[in-house]
Protein backbone atom coordinates (compact mmCIF):
# COMPACT_ATOMS: atom_id res chain seq x y z
CA UNK A 1 0.00 0.00 0.00
CA UNK A 2 1.56 3.26 -1.07
CA UNK A 3 1.59 6.21 1.33
CA UNK A 4 -0.38 8.19 -1.26
CA UNK A 5 -3.31 5.73 -1.28
CA UNK A 6 -6.67 7.34 -0.68
CA UNK A 7 -8.85 6.53 2.30
CA UNK A 8 -11.23 4.71 -0.04
CA UNK A 9 -8.40 2.52 -1.34
CA UNK A 10 -7.32 1.74 2.21
CA UNK A 11 -10.88 0.83 3.22
CA UNK A 12 -11.30 -1.51 0.26
CA UNK A 13 -7.91 -3.10 0.98
CA UNK A 14 -8.96 -3.70 4.59
CA UNK A 15 -12.24 -5.29 3.45
CA UNK A 16 -10.37 -7.52 1.00
CA UNK A 17 -7.91 -8.58 3.73
CA UNK A 18 -10.74 -9.40 6.15
CA UNK A 19 -12.51 -11.42 3.47
CA UNK A 20 -9.33 -13.34 2.62
CA UNK A 21 -8.67 -14.09 6.29
CA UNK A 22 -12.22 -15.34 6.88
CA UNK A 23 -12.06 -17.59 3.81
CA UNK A 24 -8.65 -18.94 4.86
CA UNK A 25 -10.15 -19.79 8.25
CA UNK A 26 -12.83 -21.79 6.44
CA UNK A 27 -10.12 -23.57 4.43
CA UNK A 28 -8.46 -24.53 7.71
CA UNK A 29 -11.76 -25.97 8.98
CA UNK A 30 -12.07 -27.90 5.71
CA UNK A 31 -8.59 -29.39 6.23
CA UNK A 32 -9.35 -30.31 9.84
CA UNK A 33 -12.60 -31.99 8.82
CA UNK A 34 -10.93 -35.40 9.06
CA UNK A 35 -10.89 -35.03 12.86
CA UNK A 36 -14.67 -34.74 13.00
CA UNK A 37 -16.77 -37.94 13.16
CA UNK A 38 -18.12 -39.18 9.79
CA UNK A 39 -21.84 -38.57 10.42
CA UNK A 40 -21.17 -34.83 10.63
CA UNK A 41 -19.23 -34.55 7.33
CA UNK A 42 -22.26 -33.40 5.37
CA UNK A 43 -23.11 -30.78 7.99
CA UNK A 44 -19.57 -29.41 7.92
CA UNK A 45 -19.58 -29.13 4.12
CA UNK A 46 -22.92 -27.33 4.16
CA UNK A 47 -21.76 -24.97 6.92
CA UNK A 48 -18.52 -24.15 5.07
CA UNK A 49 -20.42 -23.48 1.85
CA UNK A 50 -22.97 -21.27 3.62
CA UNK A 51 -20.29 -19.31 5.46
CA UNK A 52 -18.27 -18.80 2.29
CA UNK A 53 -21.28 -17.38 0.48
CA UNK A 54 -22.10 -15.20 3.49
CA UNK A 55 -18.56 -13.84 3.74
CA UNK A 56 -18.44 -13.01 0.02
CA UNK A 57 -21.86 -11.32 0.17
CA UNK A 58 -20.93 -9.16 3.15
CA UNK A 59 -17.57 -8.19 1.63
CA UNK A 60 -19.25 -7.23 -1.66
CA UNK A 61 -21.81 -5.08 0.19
CA UNK A 62 -19.09 -3.39 2.24
CA UNK A 63 -16.99 -2.65 -0.86
CA UNK A 64 -20.09 -1.10 -2.44
CA UNK A 65 -20.68 1.07 0.62
CA UNK A 66 -17.25 2.71 0.39
CA UNK A 67 -17.89 6.12 -1.07
CA UNK A 68 -15.42 8.06 -3.12
CA UNK A 69 -14.93 11.64 -2.01
CA UNK A 70 -14.95 14.31 -4.67
CA UNK A 71 -12.02 16.64 -5.19
CA UNK A 72 -14.19 19.62 -4.20
CA UNK A 73 -15.21 17.95 -0.92
CA UNK A 74 -11.58 17.22 -0.03
CA UNK A 75 -10.63 20.83 -0.78
CA UNK A 76 -13.55 22.10 1.30
CA UNK A 77 -12.49 19.95 4.26
CA UNK A 78 -8.92 21.15 4.01
CA UNK A 79 -10.04 24.78 3.90
CA UNK A 80 -12.37 24.27 6.87
CA UNK A 81 -9.49 22.73 8.81
CA UNK A 82 -7.32 25.79 8.14
CA UNK A 83 -10.22 28.11 8.98
CA UNK A 84 -10.86 26.32 12.28
CA UNK A 85 -7.23 26.75 13.29
CA UNK A 86 -7.45 30.45 12.53
CA UNK A 87 -10.83 30.87 14.30
CA UNK A 88 -9.58 29.04 17.39
CA UNK A 89 -6.45 31.20 17.45
CA UNK A 90 -8.57 34.35 17.34
CA UNK A 91 -11.24 33.35 19.87
CA UNK A 92 -9.20 31.49 22.49
CA UNK A 93 -6.79 32.64 25.16
CA UNK A 94 -3.23 31.35 25.38
CA UNK A 95 -4.30 28.77 27.97
CA UNK A 96 -6.89 27.33 25.53
CA UNK A 97 -10.04 28.69 27.16
CA UNK A 98 -12.56 30.58 25.07
CA UNK A 99 -12.45 34.34 25.50
CA UNK A 100 -15.15 35.89 27.67
CA UNK A 101 -18.55 35.86 25.98
CA UNK A 102 -17.49 33.50 23.18
CA UNK A 103 -18.85 30.00 22.60
CA UNK A 104 -17.89 27.08 20.39
CA UNK A 105 -20.73 28.17 18.10
CA UNK A 106 -18.92 31.49 17.61
CA UNK A 107 -15.77 29.58 16.68
CA UNK A 108 -17.62 27.53 14.08
CA UNK A 109 -19.44 30.56 12.65
CA UNK A 110 -16.14 32.42 12.27
CA UNK A 111 -14.52 29.35 10.71
CA UNK A 112 -17.33 29.03 8.17
CA UNK A 113 -16.99 32.72 7.33
CA UNK A 114 -13.22 32.39 6.91
CA UNK A 115 -13.65 29.27 4.77
CA UNK A 116 -15.99 31.15 2.45
CA UNK A 117 -13.27 33.78 1.89
CA UNK A 118 -10.70 31.15 0.90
Amino acid sequence: MSPLATTEDKAIAAINAAEAMAISNLQMVRELKSLIPKPFDNLIDAAIQTNTVGIETVAKAERGAVRTVSKAARASRKNLSKALKEANARLRKKNGQLKKGKTQADVMRLAQRLKKKM
